[in-house]
C-alpha cells in the first residue's frame, strides 16, 4: 500500500468510467509485484532472525528448558508485531486519503474514509487473515484485536496518518509521482512484516514446516487488503461523495 498512487496505473480521466471490479482487477495486477517482493523479503528476514536468535520451537503453552529466554522471545515477537502494525495504520490512513483527494476535495469525507479504511483493512490484513491462515494450516491460533486493547497506542499513529493524508496531496504532482513506487514498496513491506509477525507470534512458530503455503497465504493477506484500501474503496467513496 502506498502513500501515493502511481499515476501510470491510475488515471483520473479513465477511472471514473470503470466499474468496481475493473478497478479492483486492474490494481490487483499492479499491486502483485510489490506484494510478492515485500513478502519474500519479509520471509527472508524472518528466517535470518529464526536462525540467529532461535525462535523455532518456542510455543506459548509448552516451554521446558530456558523458560525465561523463551518468554523473552515471545515478548519480542509481540513488540515487533505491534510496532509494524501501528506503522501500517499510519501508512494506510495516509494512502487512502491521498487517493480519495485525487477525485474529491471533501475534507471531512476524506478524513472519515482514512480512519475507517485503516481501522478495517489493517485489522483484516495484519490480524484476521494471518489468524485464518494459521487455522487453515491446522494450527491452534490466538486471536488478538489491537483496536480493542491497544487503542491508546494506536490513536497517535492514526492521527499522524490522517494529518499526512491531508498535507501530502497539497504537494507538487511531479514530486508525488517520482516517489510513489518507493513509498508503495515500503508500505507493502510494513504490511507483510506485521502479518508475518502476528502469525508466528500467535501460534505459527514453526512456520518453516509450512513455508511454501505460508508464503502464498501471506501474499494474499498483503495484496488483497492493500488493493481495496489504497485504491478501490477511496475511489468508490469519492464517487459517492461527488454524486451527493
Amino acid at each position: 500500500m502506498s502513500l501515493e498512487v502511481n499515476t501510470s496505473c491510475l488515471q483520473e480521466h479513465h477511472i471514473s468510467q470503470k466499474s468496481m471490479w475493473q478497478i479492483f482487477a486492474h490494481e490487483l495486477v499492479h499491486h502483485l509485484p510489490y506484494g510478492t517482493l515485500s513478502v519474500a523479503l519479509a520471509l527472508m528476514l524472518l528466517s535470518m532472525i529464526t536462525v540467529l536468535f532461535g525462535l523455532s520451537g518456542i510455543t506459548h503453552h509448552h516451554v521446558h528448558d530456558g523458560a525465561e529466554h523463551a518468554c523473552s522471545m515471545l515478548s519480542g515477537l509481540d513488540v515487533l508485531f505491534h510496532s509494524f502494525h501501528f506503522a501500517h495504520i499510519l501508512f494506510a490512513a495516509s494512502g487512502t486519503m491521498v487517493t480519495f483527494y485525487r477525485y474529491s476535495k471533501n475534507l471531512w469525507a476524506g478524513i472519515f474514509i482514512g480512519i475507517a479504511s485503516s481501522v478495517i483493512f489493517c485489522t483484516i490484513a495484519d490480524i484476521l487473515l494471518p489468524y485464518a491462515a494459521g487455522r487453515l494450516l491446522g494450527v491452534d491460533m490466538e486471536l488478538h484485536i489491537c483496536f480493542r486493547s491497544e487503542l491508546s497506542n494506536i490513536l497517535p499513529f492514526l492521527a499522524i496518518g490522517v494529518i499526512n493524508g491531508i498535507i501530502i496531496p497539497r504537494g507538487k504532482e511531479g514530486h508525488t509521482e517520482h516517489h510513489s513506487s518507493s513509498l508503495h514498496f515500503v508500505h507493502t513491506f510494513i504490511s507483510a512484516m506485521a502479518s508475518i509477525f502476528y502469525a508466528i507470534g500467535h501460534g505459527l512458530e514453526n512456520f518453516y514446516d509450512y513455508l511454501g503455503m505460508f508464503f502464498v497465504l501471506m501474499l494474499i493477506t498483503v495484496v488483497i487488503p492493500c488493493t481495496l484500501s489504497d485504491v478501490v474503496v477511496p475511489v468508490l467513496w469519492a464517487r459517492m461523495v461527488n454524486k451527493k
